[in-house]
């Protein structure tokens, strides 16, 4: 990154360790928007935070003010203050030829290993279809979406979807470790609030990692279209209904990993036949086209819609082809990672 002071701060936008410092920032701040705006008072990375932002701090350098960190109240003066303290010394600092060369070969590590992870086929079940996107950025990690039937339970499907506040080894070693222990949890706990407590626990008590995680984890019982689901800090899942009409299950929780008392609420829902799942990541929200609007959750619900009673692969597909119109040449800041499953109106062949 440049250290010139009297650069333009539209360099933040397309630098990953500036996203990842506004993303831990808004985890922090209980999934609250952070943003950056330059002198002028236009956003050039993170989250909006709104027309008017409830607080702000300014970015110095050289004892002149060339931007803000901003947030709405959710976020506090203390947390937007070391914010900016943080990028001030990321512009001073800069970065020489071999430490990019070094992060580069880092982050080209945790790709390799974030993908094995990834689930290379998708459950064949009577009277479901499932269907996943998973378009990875150019060097922003820490996606994860899996499907898998729980321990002795064929009529009972655990949907997960998490993703890492980081980059690189550490946020792909982590979020092995994580699919690992959600694994495990779900097979032994009363539900998937249970779940995600055990796992919270085990990052708080052992792991001692400075990273965190926001994970939707959902248990479908196939036979009924009973749904019970929790999250941590992560975007609520919707129900694409039948005969149109979004439904959004959303419950409180925090993120994994940073409050050892943290509790998690739990959630119901029922798929009735025609009726389809959609889990996103952030990636797909935060999207931004060539003038650096973003994509939306507004836009997401309306091409939703457009879809109601589709096949969960017709639903992913018109998704994402709506995503890339809407990015047209813009680069992808984040991975684009969603997964959906869908009650088959007519059983058969699919």
């Amino acid at each position: 990154m440049s250290a010139d002071p009297g650069h333009d701060l539209d360099v933040f936008a397309d630098d990953p360790e500036v996203a990842g410092l506004l993303a831990l920032a808004s985890a922090a701040a209980g999934g609250a928007p952070i943003g950056v705006t330059d002198a002028e008072g236009s956003l050039v990375a993170g989250r909006p935070a709104g027309p008017i932002p409830a607080r702000s701090h300014p970015i110095v350098l050289d004892e002149r003010i060339v931007g803000a960190v901003i947030g709405d109240a959710e976020a506090s003066a203390e947390l937007l203050t070391l914010v900016a303290r943080a990028l001030e010394l990321l512009v001073a600092s800069g970065r020489d030829q071999a430490e990019r060369a070094r992060v580069t070969h880092e982050l080209a590590i945790g790709r390799r290993i974030q993908q094995s992870l990834l689930p290379r086929f998708l459950p064949d079940i009577e009277g479901w279809t499932f269907a996943a996107g998973y378009e990875p950025a150019r060097e922003v990690g820490g996606d994860l979406f899996d499907v898998f039937q729980l321990r002795g339970r064929r009529d009972l499907v655990c949907l997960l979807i998490a993703d890492v506040t980081g980059k690189g080894v550490p946020a792909a070693l982590l979020m092995a470790d994580v699919r690992a222990l959600l694994h495990a949890a779900a097979d032994n706990a009363d539900g998937p609030a249970d779940a995600l407590g055990r796992v919270n626990g085990i990052l708080v008590r052992e792991r001692a990692t400075p990273l965190f995680v926001t994970a939707a984890l959902l248990v479908v019982d196939v036979g009924s279209g009973r749904v019970r689901f929790a999250s941590a800090g992560h975007e609520p899942p919707f129900v694409a209904r039948f005969r149109g009409g979004i439904d959004r299950l959303d419950v409180a929780g925090p993120i994994l990993g940073a409050f050892g008392d943290a509790t998690f609420d739990e959630g119901s829902a029922e798929l009735r036949l025609g009726d389809a799942l959609l889990l996103y990541t952030d990636g797909l929200t935060e999207a931004r086209d060539p003038e650096r609007r973003f994509y939306g959750e507004d836009r997401l619900l309306e091409t939703l819609m457009s879809v109601c009673g589709a096949a969960a692969e017709e639903i992913k597909r018109t998704i994402v082809d709506d995503v890339h119109e809407f990015r047209g040449a813009a680069d992808a800041h984040d991975d684009l990672t969603l997964l959906v499953m869908e009650r088959r109106l007519h059983r058969g062949p699919s």
